[in-house]
């Protein structure tokens, strides 16, 4: 029978086309067969978006750039993040990296730093053996390159080791701290910074400002109407409750201090900061030893407008005045650190809260530990992700650790063998968000940032997903491809029964 209307009939002499892989390599011989398989083989690397060691999840980026790859939705982590999984890990570091850049003048122990605007200060230290308090002060300079040297600054009036430090409304002010006769002072020095070489050429004793009982080790914060001191230890070298701010005044001094609610237990050399409005205390000693729970003050402050209605109060601080602490709230379970610490660098970056170094049943130890304090529950659970411990061979114990820019310092304190260092780490805080990658263009634009559960849940689809959805389109394209010319056959019967019809 001729004349037959199957569409896939072959007429006299025609050669059946191949249809390997709904057409994708057809060609006419093996030569160009493989060559069109490379081809594919490059497109569908590009649609999974397979970057060795750069691409891993499918996120909710802050921005999307579209550049590089034709199509793809698994993310690329910036070169920045310096080799961190993509994308990076909550809490994480960029990889510490030796500082000699910033390397202390002296050995750096028992000091106290001061950032005030774009200068650093490494006020007092011991020195010696035995190891007494210093007078000491250096200076450095904070710029885009990072720290300059240390400079010899104006010494302090007396040695002090131990001391709380603060720079506030333009003044720098030391805190108490152990003298080289006493474990613990009350004394208040305050110098003011030149603007441009940092210098302070003068430290005023201010009497008035004298604290109401000797400390030594307390965490010192600043929150917006002035200083707070809290805890510390006192001269029989106990750690102490006691909580004491000193407000700005009218005149633009501080007032002398003011007793705000004491701490729910005893604690000394720890850190605190300001998150939200709340202050976190961590890290340090109490009564027992070595401190585990981390310590939430909240803030009285001011009530919220409401729209037609009377403003909001939040009914848990009551009548309290703003700005001071109406509740102490402490940590448990996971909300406490897993393993409590000696000498440990303590800091806050990015409204986290950092454990690094110090030793653990006497032993010097790398790891970091970290935790994000929020409005409602405070601090839950302190994480440590591996690659931002310290290098194997950077473990400290008495260090300090303070943000500068967009990188934190770890300065001085004792390498594991006990022996004291002047030397410094430095690890990126700022860590670049992955790009979601779509078009060749190289422009970017402003992206979906999804916040709570869903956002996270979204935030961390694995790869296999991505590639998954990259695969059916894939697949649905080769397909098209394949059956391209019965396609075009069924429009063209489609048009010409419409032309049919017309006539």
């Amino acid at each position: 029978m001729s004349g037959s209307s199957d569409p896939r009939a072959i007429g006299p002499g025609a050669v059946a086309p191949r249809r390997v892989l709904f057409g994708l390599l057809d060609a006419d011989g093996w030569g160009w067969a493989g060559v069109r398989s490379v081809l594919w083989t490059l497109v569908i690397i590009l649609m999974l978006g397979y970057i060795p060691d750069r691409a891993y999840y499918l996120t909710v980026s802050p921005t999307v750039e579209l550049g590089l790859n034709m199509a793809s939705l698994v993310n690329i982590c910036p070169a920045e993040n310096e080799g961190l999984p993509c994308p990076a890990p909550a809490g994480a570091l960029i990889p510490w990296k030796s500082a000699t850049e910033a390397d202390l003048p002296g050995d750096g122990v028992d000091g106290s730093l001061l950032q005030a605007g774009s200068h650093l200060y490494y006020v007092g230290g011991t020195s010696g053996a035995p190891r007494l308090a210093t007078t000491n002060v250096s200076v450095a300079t904070i710029d885009a390159a990072g720290l300059s040297a240390w400079a010899a600054g104006t010494p302090l009036p007396e040695a002090r080791a131990h001391a709380g430090v603060a720079f506030f409304a333009g003044k720098a002010y030391v805190i108490g701290g152990a003298s080289d006769t006493t474990p613990a002072t009350a004394s208040v020095y305050v110098g003011t910074p030149d603007a441009t070489s940092g210098l302070i050429t003068a430290w005023e004793r201010l009497d008035a400002l004298e604290l109401p009982a000797a400390r030594s080790g307390a965490a010192v914060t600043v929150v917006s109407d002035g200083i707070v001191v809290i805890g510390g230890e006192g001269t029989d070298r106990s750690p102490t409750t006691t909580v004491w701010k000193a407000k700005l005044g009218a005149n633009g001094e501080l007032e002398p201090w003011a007793t705000f609610m004491e701490l729910p237990e005893p604690r000394s050399f720890a850190a605190a900061a300001v998150v939200g409005d709340s202050i976190y205390v961590w890290g340090g000693k109490d009564a027992s030893g070595l401190a585990a729970a981390a310590l939430r003050g909240d803030i009285a402050v001011a009530p919220t407008a409401a729209a037609h209605s009377a403003p909001v109060v939040n009914p848990d601080q009551g009548d309290a005045e703003i700005g001071t602490i109406y509740r102490w709230e402490g940590t448990a379970g996971d909300g406490n650190l897993p393993t409590p610490r000696d000498g440990a660098a303590l800091w806050s970056a990015n409204g986290t809260l950092y454990v690094a170094g110090g030793t653990i049943d006497g032993v010097a130890t790398t790891s970091v530990l970290w935790a994000a304090p929020v409005a409602a529950t405070g601090v839950t659970k302190w994480t440590t992700v591996e690659l931002s411990n310290l290098p194997a061979d950077g473990a400290r114990v008495g260090a300090i650790g303070v943000v500068v820019g967009t990188h934190v310092l770890l300065l001085g304190g004792a390498d594991a063998a006990g022996a004291y260092s002047a030397g410094a780490l430095a690890a990126g805080t700022s860590l670049k968000a992955p790009v979601f990658r779509v078009g060749l263009f190289g422009l970017t634009v402003p992206g979906l940032a999804l916040q709570g559960e869903v956002g996270q849940q979204i935030g961390f689809l694995s790869a296999a997903g991505a590639w998954t959805l990259n695969f059916v389109l894939l697949l649905g394209a080769a397909v098209a491809y394949g059956q391209r010319e019965r396609f075009r056959a069924w429009v063209a019967a489609k048009l010409g029964r419409k032309g049919a019809s017309a006539r």
